[in-house]
């Protein structure tokens, strides 16, 4: 059947229309960052990203993903809505497509001319997204990160993974928080991540990668996990998205102290200020697995009330849903 283009209609624009016929609701592209699909299986934005397209497709929501080099493909341009994980880069809106800019990190790097041409502003912070209306007239909305619930669930241990303290990540070139701390503490964390070579003991690095679906076996089967957050993140209150997909599993973690960790999650994530403090509070949750356990538990049960893909989409949806309304786009 030829493609009929209406009267004004752009050969896109047409496409894109037919296309949403047929699905009978609105398609989604969601660009990341990531360099090119070779390199994704390396970078936890593209796992986010495949996270929240899973679920838009369950709900009837035609979803495509793709990496910067495939941001001027065709296949991106006749989507309805185009949904930037914010990183390093900035992608150019396409004509007549919706325009989303999610900033899930590196709040920096988000500028009010990005802000200004979207037309909707997502941010994983509630303290950033204050901030963030004063500086665009764009509207601004909360949308945290979240897990898979699917796949980031309690495991049987591993032995290859049994450890008392674990860090999980790459160094970008600096000794991290978390791992600078633990070290200072007298704590030996086997390590998990690329770089580390020239700031740690060559002893404590077990892997520099661990593949996505391997993480959940290696998290339920540490004693402690520990996490960190870069210095802007913690700055604006973006909780990492490794607290998350942590929880989910039953890990107990032990992580910087951020404010909104205590607000999402109360007493489920054990926090460290400085290195005695870490010691001691090591210490005292391997000294009572049972109830360090019981606070992961808790963590797991407040994920999988709040903090899934799914609820992220049907959250998603409602933010976009004025906005889909008033160009007169269906399913939300």
């Amino acid at each position: 059947r030829p493609t009929v283009v209406g009267p004004g209609e752009a050969p896109a624009e047409a496409l894109r229309r037919l296309l949403r016929e047929r699905a009978g609701q609105a398609s989604f592209v969601l660009r990341t960052s990531v360099p090119d699909r070779r390199s994704a299986p390396a970078w936890g934005d593209w796992h986010l990203a495949e996270g929240l397209a899973r679920q838009l497709r369950a709900a009837g929501h035609p979803t495509t993903l793709q990496t910067a080099d495939e941001w001027a493909d065709d296949a991106g341009h006749v989507a309805d809505v185009a949904i930037h994980l914010k990183g390093h880069s900035v992608a150019p809106r396409a004509h007549g497509q919706l325009h989303v800019v999610w900033c899930i990190s590196r709040p920096r790097e988000l500028t009010p001319e990005e802000c200004d041409v979207a037309d909707l502003v997502l941010v994983a912070s509630g303290r950033f997204a204050d901030r963030v209306r004063e500086r665009t007239s764009t509207p601004v909305g909360v949308l945290l990160q979240a897990t898979d619930e699917r796949r980031f669930r309690p495991r049987a241990p591993d032995p290859r993974y049994r450890h008392r303290l674990a860090f999980v990540g790459n160094s970008r070139h600096v000794l991290r928080d978390a791992v600078r701390t633990a070290l200072a503490a007298g704590l030996r964390p086997a390590i998990y991540g690329a770089n580390w070579e020239p700031y740690v003991d060559a002893g404590l690095i077990e892997a520099t990668f661990v593949p996505n679906e391997r993480l959940p076996v290696l998290y339920s089967s540490v004693d402690i996990l520990l996490n960190d957050h870069w210095e802007d993140m913690r700055r604006h209150g973006f909780v990492a998205n490794r607290v998350f997909d942590a929880l989910a599993c039953g890990a107990v973690v032990l992580s910087d102290h951020l404010p909104e960790l205590g607000e999402l999650f109360g007493d489920a994530v054990a926090t460290y200020s400085g290195a005695d403090d870490m010691a001691a509070t090591v210490r005292g949750l391997l000294d009572d697995p049972e109830t360090a356990r019981e606070r992961a538990w808790k963590g797991r049960a407040l994920v999988l009330d709040g903090h899934t893909f799914r609820l992220r989409a049907a959250q998603l949806l409602d933010h976009l849903r004025p906005l889909l309304a008033a160009r007169g786009l269906p399913g939300a």
